[in-house]
């Protein structure tokens, strides 16, 4: 476990620089894309470091399954147009496009690069992990999305496991919706058309982070569950995989249409004469239209080193063609490689097609040289390069040199100097490679006047160089402390510092610390180090001294081992007293060898066995002893015997028990109540709590109320107040939980003046939540009503002044009837003119049929005529106004009617279907807004 570095030696340097121009040229053809439908592909986790959910069983990990599902999600939008990728580097990639180069999964490195790219469309794929039964696919999207909208923003709770809130938006943004409608989209194709996993019918609305953080429509799929050993052998079939990606694709097709075709050619050709290639591609489709057709081309003689892009031009025949002389590839012969691009209106590159022509160059113009030799005196390497032939001229000579000591770590690239001789010299110094020994590496380079750069040849050469060197590296160990000693060094470029790593080897090389020795007055080397700063950890140290020389250079001189044994931690004594309902337990006498990290006191009552069990931390005193006090709330308030053992943790992790003792307590019993009652009265809940038993005393009793609607969202805690007859009541106004209709739970706790809560009991009571009444007295005059309509510009009807009923006399007529039935005027007037359309009707019911609320009207009929029945007059059309009020209060209460009957619509089954204007909606009126536009009006009275 050195830390000396042991470094594969590296590829030849020529190869090097053939892979670099062949990465350049994989990202050049990859980073132009750019259609009008750009899509990112993300697959969740991270290959290597986070695998997300395993199968322990079949083996099947959700990072592979996701690639592997990206993969075929990119593919398959690809061909057929979209500008899809995938969002970073993965295992097993065919050369998809990635929109970043690195290999790390971080959702805000992930979403910024798509935001500012301007992506159409998010796509996370991942697996799911559940029971090994669970089975399925679901489908995420976010309302929220910070980087467009923060308006309308809450939280609820339930959406995620560990019981933290989700940030959710009231009022969702165009990108969000859109989400929501894929994702719906995705649930119904995948429902239609896989066979091999079920649909769980889960479109969940959360605020995943892939989802949250991007800025154009997002969906995260949860694609299967890995957990299941038949369905997550399903979700690795690659046949299934594909009918998945299909199946993303109907979707996204759905949302944005269907893309364009991309762009085709029936052939690419390369044709030879002489020194020249001449490149031709025919039956180009472009359906995005064509801005340029680019050949990039070069020979196979050393990689990509000679790569041109050429543009093609347009012929007569509609066929692009452009002709290469290959003494811009210096005159090389072999085989060339020629590949063609189009180029759309959006941008887009798309691989035409590829060829390879063979040259017979007539002139050999590449640079050579007839030998490269290196020497040794001392310290330094001459290079020289002879018998240099360049027909293309020679601007530079370089030379890299480095030593195979450590691979390339100190490759340096030399320029030669020419000499009057014709050849060229360069002289090194070996300090410029670290004083590195042994066999080093020439390479010699020319570069013509063209720019092209040509390997004249190699050598290699050993140097020797005298190390520093020790007869000796010697540990000891006493008392917890290790000393070490270099002795007899020789240094033959002196000594600046000698260097030792330490290291136990408990726990590989986490505690490994470098310390520096002291020069002793004989010359040697020493040094003393305390375990404590190793964890006080036991078993074998390792020890490793390195010299640093007065030229920079670490030398390894030697190493030792030395063996540590640490005593395990004991303690004199462990004592327990009581006070009332506290338990002190105290560790005293404690010799720890390998320190002390923690004293733990797990303390548990003998009734019911360890169910109380609690760990303790014990506290340190200025004795020196370890004390922790325990209060018996924390256990259920049992009395009895206690059971306390003492357990010391040494630096290393060692825990040693350290001795146990017991203590009996005497407990009270706790409070009682004989009764937990609750009423209701409209939307307003009383608790009581009776007939209370308090021996240790009542302290407060909490009344925690919830309703059932969303679980315990909505829960409060009450503080009851005591009555004069003892009990304890409080008072709850259900608006206070959301307005929320159906079963309230109540439950009632006492506080014990120890601060001991227990259980008193619990009831529950059904609320009909009322917003806003139907019934009740009248809280506007016909004065407002008729303010209300002159302020809408509506023209009241001339037939109903006419029959002597005037605006004023309208909106009086009203308040009259409505009073009459107990019904608010404000709701029944405001009714009226939302089904009347501020009395201009205009719909089946006509102004003549004095019928204000549309009763019996549906579509093509046009509802009950009381001017038909009653007369067309002013009693006809007051009668019309009552059977509004009659049918409202039908609707809204279970009492008699007070006047004689005339609602044509009046039917039991009716009665409190609609206790307030809220329940309107959906039951007197399809129209769910209903409510909100009667309320809308009411507002404005």
């Amino acid at each position: 476990m050195t830390q000396i570095k042991n470094l594969r030696k590296q590829i030849a340097l020529g190869v090097v620089m053939v892979l670099a121009l062949l990465t350049f040229f994989s990202y050049f053809s990859l980073s132009v894309e750019a259609a009008s439908t750009t899509i990112v592909v993300n697959p969740g986790h991270q290959s290597g470091t986070d695998t997300g959910a395993v199968n322990k069983t079949t083996g099947i990990k959700e990072v592979d399954l996701n690639n592997a599902l990206a993969i075929k999600i990119v593919t398959t939008l690809r061909n057929n147009g979209y500008n899809a990728m995938l969002s970073h580097q993965i295992p097993g990639n065919p050369g998809l496009p990635t929109m970043l180069a690195t290999t790390t999964n971080n959702s805000t490195a992930v979403c910024s690069a798509a935001n500012s790219l301007g992506a159409d469309l998010f796509i996370s794929v991942h697996h799911n992990s559940g029971a090994a039964t669970a089975s399925g696919y679901e489908f995420y999207w976010s309302s929220y999305h910070p980087s467009v909208d923060n308006n309308g923003i809450y939280q609820k709770a339930g959406l995620w496991s560990d019981g933290s809130l989700a940030d959710l938006d009231a009022t969702p943004p165009t990108i969000a919706l859109k989400s929501k409608e894929l994702a719906n989209l995705m649930n119904t194709n995948f429902s239609k058309n896989l066979t091999y996993v079920p649909s769980r019918n889960k479109i969940v609305e959360r605020d995943d982070a892939y989802t949250r953080k991007t800025s154009m429509p997002s969906v995260l799929i949860e694609a299967g569950f890995v957990s299941n050993n038949a369905e997550s052998q399903k979700l690795a079939d690659g046949t299934n995989q594909q009918k998945m990606a299909d199946q993303v694709l109907a979707s996204v097709t759905e949302i944005f249409g269907a893309a364009t075709s991309p762009m085709t050619a029936s052939g690419f050709t390369a044709t030879v004469s002489g020194d020249k290639i001449t490149a031709t591609v025919k039956g180009v489709s472009a359906p995005n239209g064509l801005q340029v057709i680019y050949i990039p081309t070069w020979s196979d003689d050393c990689g990509q080193d000679d790569l041109k892009w050429y543009t093609a031009s347009k012929q007569s025949d509609g066929s692009y063609s452009v002709t290469i002389d290959v003494k811009d590839h210096g005159y090389t012969s072999g085989d060339y490689q020629l590949h063609c691009y189009g180029v759309d209106s959006n941008g887009k590159y798309t691989k035409l097609g590829e060829s390879t022509a063979n040259v017979n160059a007539s002139v050999q113009k590449k640079m050579s040289a007839s030998s490269v030799t290196a020497s040794v005196t001392g310290n330094t390497i001459t290079v020289n390069v002879k018998g240099i032939k360049a027909p293309g001229g020679i601007t530079d000579l370089f030379i890299p040199i480095w030593s195979e000591t450590g691979g390339q770590d100190d490759l340096k690239w030399y320029t030669a100097t020419k000499q009057s001789d014709g050849s060229y010299k360069i002289t090194v110094d070996i300090k410029d490679h670290k004083y590195d020994g042994g066999t080093y590496n020439i390479h010699a380079y020319g570069k013509d006047n063209t720019g092209l750069m040509t390997f004249l040849g190699s050598t290699t050469t050993a140097v020797k160089v005298d190390s520093m060197t020790a007869t000796s590296v010697t540990a000891v160990v006493l008392n917890g402390k290790i000393t070490a000693t270099i002795k007899g060094i020789t240094a033959p470029y002196g000594i600046t510092e000698m260097l030792i790593p330490v290291w136990s080897e408990t726990g590989g090389q986490d505690d490994i610390k470098w310390y520096t020795a002291t020069k002793q007055s004989d010359g040697s080397y020493k040094l003393t180090l305390d375990i404590k700063d190793h964890n006080y950890n036991s078993g074998d140290y390792i020890l490793h001294a390195y010299g640093k020389d007065s030229n920079g250079k670490m030398t390894f001189v030697g190493a030792a081992k030395a063996n540590v044994v640490v005593q395990p931690m004991t303690a004199t004594s462990v004592t327990a007293s009581v006070s009332g309902n506290k338990i002190t337990a105290t560790i005293k006498g404690i010799s720890a060898p390998g320190g002390i990290k923690q004293i733990s006191v797990p303390v548990w009552s003998d009734a019911d066995g360890q169910d109380d069990l609690v760990w303790y931390l014990a506290e340190k005193q200025s004795d020196g002893s370890y004390m922790v006090t325990v209060d018996i709330k924390d256990h259920k308030y049992v009395g009895g015997t206690y059971s306390i053992h003492a357990y010391g943790t040494e630096f290393s992790g060692r825990m040693t028990l350290l001795g146990n003792t017991s203590a009996n307590i005497t407990a009270t019993k706790p409070m009682t109540a004989s009764t937990v009652k609750a009423v209701v009265n409209e939307n307003i809940i009383t608790a009581t709590v009776s007939g209370i038993t308090a021996p240790n005393g009542i302290k407060s009793i909490l009344i925690p109320t919830w309703s059932d609607i969303n679980g315990q969202d909505d829960i409060k805690w009450y503080t009851a107040t005591k009555k004069s007859d003892g009990s304890f009541q409080v008072v709850i106004d259900t608006k206070n939980h959301n307005g929320n209709s159906g079963t309230y739970s109540i439950h009632a706790y006492g506080v014990e003046s120890d601060g001991r809560s227990v259980f008193l009991g619990n009831t529950s009571v059904s609320v009909r939540y009322v917003e806003t009444p139907i019934m009740g007295a009248s809280t506007v005059t016909a004065a407002q009503l008729v303010a209300y309509y002159k302020g809408t510009g509506s023209v009241y009807p001339q037939l109903y002044n006419d029959l002597g009923v005037n605006l004023e006399r309208f909106a009086e007529l009203y308040v009259q009837e409505c009073n009459a039935e107990g019904v608010r005027a404000e709701v029944a007037f405001a009714q009226a003119m939302l089904e009347t359309g501020n009395l201009q009707f205009g719909g089946d019911v006509k102004v003549s049929q004095f019928n204000f609320a549309g009763l019996g009207a549906t579509g093509g009929v046009p509802g009950f005529d009381f001017a038909a029945v009653y007369g067309s007059s002013s009693t006809g059309l007051q009668t019309g106004i009552r059977g509004h009020v009659q049918h409202l209060k039908c609707y809204a209460s279970s009492a008699a009617l007070n006047q004689t009957k005339v609602d044509p619509r009046w039917n039991d089954s009716l009665r409190l279907r609609a206790v307030s204007v809220e329940e309107l909606a959906g039951t007197w009126a399809a129209d769910t807004t209903y409510a909100g536009k009667v309320k809308a009006i009411m507002k404005k009275f």
